[in-house]
């Protein structure tokens, strides 16, 4: 966790952006949990549907980082329904798992992903963001230290979400 809270020591001074600090926290995650890919993806709800859109995807497989990709309530309601519900997944078979299945001919089998964790970040007691750990090539058992790790590396993102909101108010 030590990338992720030195970036958000630097987003404190100005010395660092929104992007170091969700780079630096999928560095960690995929380092501290054994991951394939990380990544952090901020929740939007207009009326009564919600969308989350990735901010930042780190795959360890050719070190590269991306962002942009939005998946709507509408399209997977069974993955929505389970994190604002559970407010998170532990899914070592990502493909047969009630929440995540919905993904495996569009997602999962292209990018050979077998295991999913996500973590759902609160603010003022509704979703905002989420936190997804991916395994790619087998399946991973997540361990209760996973969930541990991520529920202290949400609290870096959530106070990095306020800094940002806090600065463009």
């Amino acid at each position: 966790m030590d990338r992720a809270r030195a970036a958000l020591a630097a987003l404190k001074t100005g010395a660092a952006t929104l992007d170091g600090v969700y780079q630096a926290v999928c560095q960690d995650i995929t380092t501290n949990v054994g991951a394939t890919r990380a990544s952090v993806w901020t929740m939007q709800t207009v009326g009564f549907k919600s969308s989350i859109t990735s901010v930042c995807l780190h795959d360890t497989r050719d070190g590269s980082f991306s962002s942009g990709v939005t998946l709507t309530e509408e399209a997977f309601p069974e993955y929505f329904d389970a994190i604002t519900r559970d407010l998170k997944i532990v899914a070592p078979d990502a493909t047969t798992h009630a929440a995540t299945a919905c993904f495996d001919e569009v997602y999962f089998a292209p990018l050979d992903i077998r295991s999913l964790l996500d973590f759902v970040i609160l603010e003022k007691g509704r979703p905002v963001a989420v936190l997804c750990c991916e395994h790619c090539g087998e399946q991973k058992d997540w361990s209760a230290k996973d969930l541990d790790y991520l529920q202290a590396i949400s609290t870096v993102v959530g106070f990095a979400l306020k800094r940002a909101t806090a600065l463009v108010v």
